[in-house]
């Protein structure tokens, strides 16, 4: 009753200083609209935020792919989250990844699988045509192989791409020397 009684003086005491209701309500209205759609967009960014929150569970330092780019969780916010991928970091909106606008996907640690259907290992020396060189295989994840190059290049590219046939890889081995056996005497 009392915030109806200080609006219906201010109103007054607007009339009489010239100043019509009409322009008041009106400006009011839309200063109300304005407030309103601030307000919503930003509770919305929140509740987005709060639904990744519990429906991704990503922590900082998770392995991720966005939309079929590799990169790793940075940070997170109720409003974003930035991923670190190979050309820089990604600041993603959480509303665009509750919409489904954007996907993303959390990779699970799976050690063995990579080693069993490729032909190298972390550590092996390769030879390879993604980035014509020699190097070492630097990481190898369930998605992606980096390689330390010798011309001192980092290159990283999908585990697809090898075993599809895209990209060759080979393991570089070196031939054994042959044994001299001694006859005992």
């Amino acid at each position: 009753m009392a915030a109806i009684a200080v609006l219906i003086m201010i109103f007054a005491v607007l009339n009489g200083l010239g100043v019509s209701p009409e322009a008041l309500l009106t400006g009011a209205g839309f200063a109300s609209i304005t407030i309103g759609l601030i307000v919503s967009t930003f509770v919305g960014g929140i509740l987005a935020g709060a639904l990744i929150f519990v429906m991704h569970k990503l922590r900082p330092g998770d392995s991720v792919v966005v939309n079929n780019i590799p990169g790793t969780v940075t940070e997170l916010t109720a409003l974003v989250t930035r991923i670190r991928t190979d050309t820089g970091i990604m600041t993603i909106p959480n509303s665009a990844m509750s919409s489904g606008a954007i996907v993303i996907t959390k990779l699970q640690k799976y050690e063995d699988i990579p080693q069993r259907r490729l032909p190298y290992q972390v550590g092996d020396r390769v030879v390879t045509t993604f980035m014509p060189g020699e190097g070492t295989v630097k990481e190898l994840t369930a998605l992606h192989t980096v390689l330390s190059l010798d011309s001192g290049r980092e290159v990283t590219f999908l585990n697809t791409s090898v075993l599809s046939g895209a990209v060759a890889v080979a393991k570089i081995t070196k031939e054994k020397e042959p044994t001299r056996q001694t006859n005992p005497a």
